[in-house]
């Protein structure tokens, strides 16, 4: 916090962090006041996750070329702008589910195109000495605006309405590009490599392939975000349509994912470099689908919350360990593209949200949640104990 201008990034984020903590759960509300269907949430995530996972592998390629401050105040608040579009219609009782899609779908693009950005310009604003503290923060301040905001976004739905709720989330939005402005020490890259994007996008598929430590994570991530965490975006759903609870409650379900996001990895962060972290890797995903199998089917809202609450430490300690894992594994000249593949692996969780929710209105939603667990756990009981690649691997 003492290089001034990450600080005032920091503060960014903090505007930002809560913007996408409250996003999904006041357009899940808005959907579902709408049509009264899980499905209909789950085709909205689904249409919101398509141009996000299409743009995420040339979103790194564009943050290494272009302004990555320019990149990020533009994105920030061209999402303020459809937030606040989707309020004003909101507001005017004049919004319909093709505006809700429309907004969906870009959100997905600009979100997704600007996330590695966001992660990039870190190491612009500190010294190489500074970094994994800057790193730290980063990834605290988006965990604990997971905690605030959406219990914060649940009350003003409750108490002003949805569209209040809209013109809330587009502040958050607006308030983060207003402070990143405000940066001015920023250097400015856009170099062109004289390697197409096609080459450097087919190597990295090439090397996640041949490497057997690699490929196993990237397949676990692939089961854990199409099955497991597909849950998430989804869950406003299954608080009101199994726990009958309101908007502010089901804020308090995804703070308690927060927590528990917050408390894992900060609970990693006190173990240094431990030496098994193939153990750390499964430990971490098995305890994920375990509190996601009894949560399904709990009944009593402070149980619910609990159980919340070790889904998001599993999670946590399954995307951080996971991530440390590829890196350690991975060359720094493919570190890059390997880590994106990972990313649009474990975000595969907006498409599965989907199927996820058309299973639940065939069947019910408890049902839904433990078929996706169950297979979730088959491929990490195939990949992870049954291969022996992951339980003999030795990264240092």
């Amino acid at each position: 916090m003492g290089h001034r201008e990450f600080r005032k990034y920091f503060y960014s984020m903090l505007w930002q962090s809560s913007g996408y903590g409250m996003q999904f759960l006041v357009i899940g509300w808005l959907v579902l006041e709408l049509t009264d269907s899980g499905s209909q949430l789950g085709l909205a995530v689904f249409l919101y996750g398509v141009p996000n996972l299409a743009l995420m592998p040339f979103a790194g390629i564009a943050a290494d070329r272009m302004d990555r401050r320019a990149l990020l105040i533009v994105a920030q608040t061209a999402i303020a702008l459809f937030i606040a579009a989707l309020a004003t219609l909101t507001i005017a009782d004049r919004v319909t589910m093709w505006q809700v899609y429309l907004t969906a779908i870009a959100l997905g693009a600009i979100q997704g195109f600007m996330m590695p950005a966001s992660i990039a310009i870190v190491a612009d604003l500190v010294d190489r000495g500074d970094m994994l503290n800057a790193n730290a923060l980063n990834s605290a301040v988006f965990n604990g605006a997971r905690v605030l905001a959406p219990p914060a976004a649940g009350v003003v739905l409750e108490t002003a309405g949805i569209g209040e709720a809209l013109c809330l989330n587009a502040a958050c939005f607006a308030l983060g590009a207003a402070q990143m402005w405000t940066m001015q020490k920023v250097p400015s890259h856009g170099s062109v490599s004289e390697t197409s994007v096609l080459v450097n996008l087919l190597d990295g598929v090439k090397f996640t392939f041949r490497t057997p430590v690699v490929s196993s994570v990237i397949g676990i991530s692939m089961a854990f975000g199409l099955f497991g965490a597909a849950h998430i975006q989804i869950l406003p759903a299954f608080a009101k349509e199994v726990l009958s609870l309101d908007a502010a409650e089901a804020g308090l379900l995804l703070a308690a994912a927060g927590a528990g996001s917050l408390v894992g990895n900060l609970v990693l962060g006190s173990l240094g470099n431990p030496r098994h972290k193939s153990s750390l890797l499964l430990g971490s995903i098995i305890l994920f689908g375990i509190a996601l199998l009894l949560f399904a089917w709990a009944s009593w809202y402070p149980v619910s919350l609990l159980l919340m609450f070790f889904v998001g430490m599993g999670f946590a300690g399954f995307i951080s360990v996971g991530a440390t894992v590829l890196q350690l594994s991975t060359p720094p000249a493919m570190r890059g593209r390997v880590m994106s593949m990972m990313l649009i692996s474990a975000s595969l969780h907006y498409l599965g949200a989907l199927p996820l929710s058309l299973a639940a209105d065939l069947y019910d939603w408890p049902i839904a949640i433990t078929a996706g667990a169950l297979l979730m756990l088959a491929v990490v009981v195939w990949l992870g104990l049954l291969k022996p690649t992951i339980r003999r691997m030795q990264v240092e």
